[in-house]
């Protein structure tokens, strides 16, 4: 299997572009997907949330802990 950016259990936030309206916040990848073609994706959970989304790896950035 291929490595990938995000790693399950890695705190990241949701880069915000246009009609985008996914909540802000914390969120945790739970498990990076397949990749079969196109941008890799991961299964995510918000903070707030009791349910996954998916997001493509571009719209996901690492959350810095100073």
């Amino acid at each position: 299997m291929a490595r990938t950016k995000f790693s399950a259990g890695q705190r990241v936030s949701v880069v915000r572009s246009g009609a985008f309206s996914a909540p802000s916040g914390g969120y945790r990848v739970v498990s990076a997907l397949p990749r079969e073609r196109g941008p890799q994706q991961y299964r995510v959970r918000n903070d707030g949330e009791t349910f996954d989304r998916v997001l493509d790896e571009a719209r996901l950035e690492a959350v810095r802990y100073d």
